[in-house]
């Protein structure tokens, strides 16, 4: 009895096991156009009429097919009957309805030629969008900057949204066809014959002539559906291969051989060589690929033509059995056989592009991943008081930071308040936490230990973007963009051209700035006609003066002389005061002697505050910063100590 309920139990959990497994390939086969409908829905945002129009391309291709067809075999049929004049108006009909319909399909093709080129060029907006409003912590991480950039090069090669839409328009037209075909042929099929022959009119019986379509159909099916799982298999594989080599090619032509820094280190190592060399093997490996690719599409191809010409030759017997047993006219061949090839076509064109749907949403997924990515920052609710006075305080309460992905901590235990209208100054060696200290501040980075307060509010709980407008900043590695000088300065304000005239002549930039050809409407840098080139320290000077266009509470500078001349230098150090007066600044420099001009300097050394107080305090205290203030003042004295 146990063991009779034993058996019993393991069938049904059989039965079970495989109901689950037949659902989860089910489901996994479904799963990408889950994917797919996200992409449509994206699609259909970006352009409202994408969809319809190619909804309406497929009915017509559909319609004009079948309606052709249908106004053809009742013109043969009129002519054999010898009806010619009736057969003159049908013939015109036919020709008239095929001008019609190839008319209102191309007008329809070329509506929506205009909405793919919608869709190729939101796509690209989108990521770009979505790279500019995540947080800077999680813009910096490898990963999101990888998933742009791949999702737009793979995207440009086997296209983006447009794509996708184009796929499912191809899909919905196999199946329209199907569908009709399906109807089409139901009604071929259950045609009697009129002939007594034996062998003629067994094999046009409705019974028989149903089991020989679906025979022949689903060997069919089954032949194209194998090719196509092997080829999705395939390239599947080679296209997650092949995103690597993208990478490796478009930054060597890009972001090496295309850029004009990169170019004089290039000739003045004679680099060629060596890029070449490397160009060569990454286009090697390029080159097997596409070769690989197109011997799988030939492949492909092929086991198409083959199934579509061995049904082709089965829907030409079989109508003309049909015919000669005088189930249907002869007039009705070509309708009926056009419909047997619409049938193979449909599902052939159904599974292709079924096919070519599974793979673009595979490597569409990484752009589904960014656009559903979130900050990683908290989303601070209170608005920032503003305060004409300006009386901020910030406060650095025990914070500590380490970079994402990283264990070693850049800040440890940071105590420091900011005191307000001061000059600050940061100081210590390379690596010391000074940039991370300021990343900090500006909210770019936030604290992996410890809280930063404004007012004494964690500045977590603030707005962001009003929590930023506190900061104009010039960091080290600053950028200008090509636009017109004006741009640059304003930025997303107001523009107003005395307050810029007045910023340009604050950051010793105005001489500059009164020679250019177009004056605030010179186009900068020669990436675009009629831009002009400026040097590092001219580029350096307009940084400071949009930090100061912004007018901010609060000015920090990262190296703000680092590219200037020395007599530029003397004459930023000699107008610091009047730069940013009314602000508190805090100032980061390697060069001990402009510390002279801060009412306060914090002395970093191994991420911590090792020092802190004026000039004068922290040179009797004989530490770490006198350390620095005699390295580097004993190369600006002559022997006579002068």
């Amino acid at each position: 009895m146990d063991k009779e309920n034993k058996k019993g139990t393991d069938r049904k959990c059989g039965e079970g096991r495989g109901s689950e497994g037949i659902i989860g390939r089910l489901r996994a086969v479904l799963k990408y156009h889950k994917t797919g409908l996200e992409l449509l829905k994206i699609a259909h945002k970006v352009d409202s009429a994408a969809i319809p129009l190619r909804i309406i391309n497929s009915a017509l291709q559909v319609t004009g097919t079948y309606l052709t067809l249908y106004l053809t075999a009742e013109f043969i049929d009129t002519l054999l009957a010898g009806r010619f004049s009736e057969g003159f108006f049908r013939g015109c009909a036919v020709v008239l309805t095929g001008l019609f319909l190839g008319v209102a399909a191309k007008l329809v093709e070329k509506a929506y030629g205009k909405s793919a080129q919608r869709c190729s060029l939101a796509f690209e907006v989108m990521m770009r969008e979505k790279a500019v409003t995540l947080d800077y912590e999680t813009m910096e991480q490898p990963r999101v900057s990888e998933k742009i950039f791949t999702s737009e090069r793979i995207a440009g090669m086997y296209g983006g949204l447009g794509s996708v839409v184009n796929n499912y328009q191809g899909l919905l037209t196999g199946i329209l066809e199907i569908g009709t075909a399906v109807g089409l042929i139901g009604v071929l099929c259950f045609s009697s014959p009129s002939e007594e022959g034996f062998l003629l009119a067994f094999a046009a019986r409705p019974a028989v002539s149903v089991i020989l379509v679906l025979v022949f159909l689903a060997l069919t099916m089954v032949i194209r559906a194998s090719g196509n799982a092997r080829m999705v298999k395939a390239t599947g594989k080679y296209l997650q291969d092949h995103a690597g080599m993208e990478l490796q090619l478009t930054y060597l032509l890009s972001r090496v051989m295309m850029n004009l820094q990169a170019a004089k280190v290039i000739r003045i190592y004679d680099m060629k060589g060596m890029l070449m060399d490397n160009m060569d093997r990454w286009w090697e490996k390029s080159n097997q690929f596409y070769g690989n690719m197109c011997d799988m599409e030939i492949k492909g191809t092929l086991n198409g033509n083959l199934t579509n010409g061995f049904f082709t030759v089965f829907s030409y017997l079989f109508v003309a059995v049909k015919v000669l047993s005088g189930a249907v006219t002869i007039g009705a061949f070509t309708q009926y056989a056009g419909a047997m090839m619409k049938l193979s076509g449909g599902f052939q064109g159904a599974a292709w592009y079924n096919t070519q749907i599974k793979l673009a949403n595979d490597y569409m997924t990484d752009f589904l991943e960014l656009m559903r990515m979130e900050n990683g920052h908290a989303a601070g609710s209170i608005p920032v008081e503003k305060r004409l006075d300006g009386e901020y305080e910030i406060a650095f309460q025990d914070v500590s930071f380490r970079y994402p992905g990283s264990e070693e901590m850049i800040l440890k235990h940071v105590n420091c308040k900011i005191k307000m209208k001061d000059k600050l100054a940061l100081v210590g060696e390379n690596g010391a936490g000074k940039t991370t200290f300021v990343k900090l501040l500006c909210r770019l980075y936030e604290p992996t230990e410890g809280v930063i307060t404004l007012n004494g509010i964690d500045i977590r709980k603030y707005r962001e973007e009003e929590y930023r407008e506190l900061f104009g900043v010039v960091f080290q590695d600053f950028k200008l963009f090509a636009f017109p000088l004006w741009q640059n300065l304003v930025t997303s304000y107001e523009r107003d051209d005395a307050r810029i005239r007045d910023c340009l002549e604050r950051a010793g930039a105005a001489e500059f700035a009164g020679k250019l050809p177009e004056g605030m409407d010179t186009l900068l840098f020669k990436d675009r006609e009629g831009g002009v080139d400026i040097s590092g320290g001219e580029a350096q000077k307009l940084a400071l003066a949009r930090a100061l266009y912004k007018d901010a509470p609060f000015v920090v500078l990262d190296e703000p002389t680092a590219a200037l001349d020395p007599i530029s230098e003397a004459q930023v150090y000699a107008g610091f005061h009047e730069m940013v007066r009314d602000k508190t600044s805090i100032y980061i420099s390697h060069r001990m002697s402009s510390c002279r001009f801060c009412d306060d300097i914090v002395v970093f050394r191994n991420g911590e505050i090792a020092e802190r107080g004026s000039h004068e305090e922290l040179l009797e205290k004989q530490g770490h910063y006198a350390k620095m203030w005699h390295a580097q003042a004993k190369y600006y004295v002559n022997k006579e100590g002068c």
